[in-house]
């Protein structure tokens, strides 16, 4: 039994004879004749009776107009669904990165992408943060905002490299410094984002064997930068989010380590997934976007 075997039977149910469904279904009468003889052969049992020149559905035949017009319905809806996905203008990007904080940088990306993908709405699994790559691994994103490029499965493009400096006010004993080594900052107050300790890759590195003299936790990077301005402790946050602070002397931004505490971010999607043109595109655009910032990061610290 094949599809067209349960759409002549929608057919010939709808239109009560076989003459009319024939022409609806562009065939004749004598092949559509064959069709229900071949279904009612896989049934094994009568599903219509023919009174002159009308079609009327047994029992069985009702059971199985039901099932018909379920998996017809089915089908339609799967394949809009697949037209979505392959259409080359319409459809979803899931996306998601490893940061904790807000997506700076996708308003001015979103408007530039949009001018060209105007039916495409890009959806931003937040809850995703923390298990960016497994949720990517999983399908449940498409594209992921990964530090790491080493999982095999997965194929990266690179977006743009950042720098994490230790942020602190002009009068601190550390501003004009080169750099700062990590042990260092035992003794220090430390200001952070408003996140589990154990979840912060970069309290992990820096207090892995110390804890600090005083931690204060702030919801917004506005505030953790007021914070430093008052002298209250120091931060570790990318050059470009504290950019106009430097320029205006009222932060000062040193090295982590003489090596320096460098970044690569990436792309990342599924490498045996067939992806729709618009999701090549977003990745191909927010590449040439991130070199339109002189380098400069725009995603939000771990």
């Amino acid at each position: 039994m094949e599809i067209r075997h349960l759409q002549m039977v929608k057919e010939v149910a709808t239109c009560g004879n076989l003459t009319k469904a024939a022409d609806r279904l562009y065939l004749t009468q004598s092949a559509l004749s064959h069709q229900l003889k071949e279904i009612e052969g896989f049934f094994n049992t009568q599903l219509f009776i023919r009174d002159k020149k009308q079609m009327r559905l047994t029992d069985a035949g009702t059971v199985v107009l039901e099932a018909a017009e379920k998996i017809l319905r089915e089908v339609a809806e799967t394949k809009a669904k697949v037209k979505c996905l392959t259409d080359k203008d319409s459809g979803a990007v899931r996306l998601c990165t490893e940061c904790y904080t807000s997506y700076h940088w996708l308003s001015g990306f979103l408007r530039a992408y949009r001018d060209i993908y105007p039916k495409v709405d890009v959806k931003i699994d937040i809850e995703a943060t923390h298990y960016a790559e497994q949720h990517l691994l999983e399908n449940k994103i498409d594209v992921a905002i990964l530090e790491d490029s080493e999982n095999p499965k997965l194929s990266y493009t690179p977006l743009f490299q950042d720098e994490f400096m230790v942020i602190v006010a002009p009068d601190h004993e550390w501003a004009g410094r080169d750099w700062v080594e990590i042990d260092e900052f035992a003794g220090q107050n430390y200001v952070m984002y408003n996140i589990p300790e154990e979840e912060s890759s970069n309290f992990q590195m820096i207090f892995k064997n110390c804890r600090p003299q005083r931690l204060y936790k702030m919801t917004l990077t506005e505030a953790i930068l007021e914070m430093v301005k008052a002298g209250m402790g120091v931060a570790l946050l990318p050059n470009w989010i504290v950019k106009p602070y430097l320029k205006s002397g009222e932060l000062s931004a040193v090295s982590l380590t003489r090596k320096r505490f460098l970044r690569t971010w990436y792309a990342a999607t599924l490498k045996n997934k067939q992806h729709a043109p618009y999701t090549d595109a977003f990745i191909e655009k927010l590449a040439s976007y991130m070199k339109e910032l002189d380098g400069y990061a725009v995603l939000c610290p771990a």
